[in-house]
């Protein structure tokens, strides 16, 4: 205990001073350790099954449905689409292997998953963006690279939120939930450039001290994608593989 003395004006300080660029910067240990277990935490959300009422805004406008959703990593996925009053829209399962996408009026079969874009699910969803992505946004994490060092710190809007700027090559920012030990936002740039923000919020309780986030946004300059989960979801429960290789009916 001889170093407590160190940590007490450590903590005073960082939340005494709201939206202010606090005094250190750099390798700071302690912020450097919240950062990385904010990091595990979310990685180690491997699989979620979830209904959810998904809103998306284009340019072209605004639509809102209801979507079931299984997912596991890295690439097994299983989303269901339906109508306002319960209509199958369309289906999405990725077995790790290939991606299988039915509609009303067509039957797609990707032998490589990789040539699949979740703009074919999510119409105005950056187009590199692809199955990997999808899995990790809807498991509560972002398709930015988050350092580990290089960066300044301040206090965020709401109590007990750190934002980590980093100002390097690609300027990133990234604000975590201390108390919950959760990354709620993320603000980067694409790889073609483009602007983009992820944000967590409605955090749910699934174990002692560990949450998850039941709001899930992905907003660029013209497009947002808003995923809400409804209560009853499921994280990291067991989940048969054999799920993924039918696109039947479960």
């Amino acid at each position: 205990m001889r170093h407590s003395w160190v940590f007490i004006p450590f903590v005073f300080l960082l939340f005494s001073c709201a939206g202010k660029l606090l005094l250190f910067t750099a390798e700071h240990p302690d912020l450097s350790a919240i950062l990385a277990k904010a990091k595990r935490t979310q990685m180690g959300f491997t699989s979620i099954k979830a209904r959810a009422r998904v809103s998306i805004k284009s340019p072209q406008g605004k639509i809102v449905f209801d979507q079931v959703a299984t997912v596991v990593r890295p690439e097994f996925l299983r989303v269901s689409v339906f109508a306002p009053f319960g209509e199958m829209l369309a289906r999405v399962v990725s077995d790790g292997e290939s991606v299988r996408m039915k509609t009303n009026w067509e039957e797609l079969i990707f032998e490589n998953p990789e040539d699949f874009r979740l703009s074919y699910l999510y119409p105005g969803l950056p187009p590199q963006l692809g199955v990997e992505d999808i899995v990790n946004f809807l498991l509560g994490g972002s398709p930015f690279a988050i350092p580990q060092k290089s960066y300044s710190v301040r206090t965020g809007e709401k109590e007990g939120e750190i934002v980590f700027v980093f100002s390097g090559s690609t300027p990133l920012q990234v604000t975590v939930d201390f108390p919950r030990n959760f990354i709620t936002r993320v603000e980067g740039t694409l790889s073609d450039g483009e602007k983009a923000k992820i944000e967590f919020s409605l955090l749910k309780r699934i174990d002692s001290d560990t949450y998850f986030p039941r709001n899930l946004l992905f907003e660029t300059a013209d497009y947002s994608l808003n995923v809400n989960y409804d209560e009853n979801l499921r994280v990291n429960s067991k989940t048969d593989i054999s799920f993924f290789r039918s696109a039947q009916e479960p």
